[in-house]
């Protein structure tokens, strides 16, 4: 199935990011299960409505695909990974991401895939795509592209450096 797929293609080792939140062994995963978590509250909380109740799980577990073409281990320093960022065959890091989740998945609707393709919000703008494609994009599916945005940053920005604080915090006491 669809998972087997993803731990082949190293979706379990992977880094959320080469030296920010969650850049270890593991971390895009876990920063998609915290993104998913948040998406899912938001989507209570906000009643924002999707095509299928499965869609929040899947937005949020896929949204960063581009990641599995992007970091290559270059090795380990002092017991931490190393990684090498690499160009990924396609352009944008959401539109990319929602490339590989439609290779995946058939039968993503379409406000998965502009949710995904938008989930970096006004920080994309003018680097992954134009502010009129941004605007078009919330006014097709707003309530969905806003929330993705939202999981993401909250998880990214609060829930993950609050983490990587405290681990410091931890070993700083030692």
């Amino acid at each position: 199935g669809q998972i087997g797929n993803l731990e082949a293609m190293g979706y379990f080792r992977q880094p959320a990011s080469k030296g920010h939140h969650l850049s270890g062994y593991g971390g895009l995963a876990r920063h998609s299960a915290n993104v998913t978590r948040r998406l899912v509250m938001l989507t209570n909380c906000l009643c924002v409505r999707w095509p299928r109740p499965a869609s929040p799980y899947v937005v949020g577990m896929l949204h960063d695909l581009v990641k599995l073409q992007c970091y290559r281990l270059r090795g380990e320093k002092e017991g931490r990974p190393e990684w090498e960022y690499v160009q990924p065959v396609y352009p944008g890091h959401g539109a990319c991401s929602a490339a590989i989740a439609a290779q995946m998945l058939i039968g993503l609707y379409e406000e998965e895939i502009v949710a995904i393709t938008y989930h970096m919000g006004v920080y994309g703008v003018g680097k992954e795509y134009t502010d009129k494609e941004f605007d078009n994009a919330l006014r097709l599916h707003g309530s969905q592209v806003l929330a993705t945005c939202m999981a993401d940053w909250y998880a990214a920005r609060v829930d993950e450096e609050d983490f990587a604080c405290m681990v410091q915090a931890g070993k700083e006491k030692q």
